[in-house]
């Protein structure tokens, strides 16, 4: 009998170290599988980008740079007003982001800006009728090439070269930990099924490491809320920083998502349990 009570006791002890494992790797597996589908996903960043104000905001802040130099080379200031297609802008910004998730090297290319400007700027000498001696070409190309300084300074996505190497590093080492995370839940699952006599208790210890992991899971969105992080985020311009916000919004949101699916799930295998409970009583 006593050897009996402490095989039972033993028992107990490792359910409860396989249930704090399968907890743990369903929180992992979960966080991995959400940065694989958010951040690793090229379509998370361009559908973020095109349900924000991204890139109104971002033509806003590239006009009112344009304009300040104008107004220091002499130009209109009604020369630049509208001159910014957001058509170019969106495919300058999507072959970053495409150049960014491909790895390759992170570098605008301003061909549209440019050309545009060029020709825009003969139209205005024509209609200002000025002559060789009003202006320089040498001018001319100046103030095209600071121009177009500033636009690609725009068109960057600040800090995505870091990220880039960042995502470089741990991106294969985040798909391994997100398999070997299925794997051990699973054998951990098939462990507490096969060698229980008791399903109830099999699915009982299976709810605990879902429900720990769900509230887990669900601690990362609510202490960034609760702590207001996103709101003391600040990052250089407004276009940017509505950026970093939305998109870092837009993950935490995921978060709480898959926490409700854990939590649904774990209040599917409680009421399993209790039915078991019941008929085998």
């Amino acid at each position: 009998m006593k050897k009996f009570l402490s095989n039972e006791k033993v028992k107990k002890i490792l359910y409860g170290i396989l249930a704090f494992v399968l907890g743990l790797c369903i929180t992992l597996g979960s966080i991995c599988a959400i940065l694989r589908f958010t951040v690793l996903n090229k379509g998370f960043l361009s559908d973020t980008l095109n349900n924000s104000n991204y890139y109104t905001d971002l033509c806003d802040e590239i006009t009112d740079d344009l304009i300040n130099l104008g107004d220091a080379s002499g130009l209109d200031k009604s020369f630049f007003e509208g001159f910014i297609d957001e058509v170019f802008v969106r495919e300058d910004v999507q072959d970053y982001i495409n150049k960014f998730y491909s790895g390759e090297k992170l570098k605008v290319n301003p061909r549209h800006f440019n050309e545009s400007l060029r020709a825009a700027l003969d139209t205005y000498i024509q209609s200002k009728h000025m002559s060789s001696k009003d202006y320089s070409q040498s001018n001319v190309n100046y103030f095209i090439n600071e121009a177009t300084k500033i636009y690609t300074k725009n068109i960057e996505l600040k800090y995505f070269d870091a990220i880039q190497n960042i995502i470089a590093k741990y991106s294969l080492r985040l798909t391994v930990a997100l398999v070997v995370c299925c794997i051990i839940a699973v054998a951990a699952c098939l462990v507490f099924i096969f060698t229980n006599q008791w399903k109830h208790k099999s699915i009982r210890y299976i709810a605990y490491s879902v429900g720990a992991s769900a509230l887990l899971t669900l601690i990362i969105p609510l202490s960034v809320y609760i702590s207001g992080a996103l709101n003391k985020l600040t990052i250089i311009s407004r276009s940017l920083n509505d950026m970093y916000t939305t998109c870092l919004n837009s993950l935490l949101v995921d978060v709480m998502i898959v926490s409700g699916v854990l939590f649904i799930f774990y209040a599917a295998l409680i009421i399993l349990h209790n039915k078991i409970r019941t008929k085998a009583t």
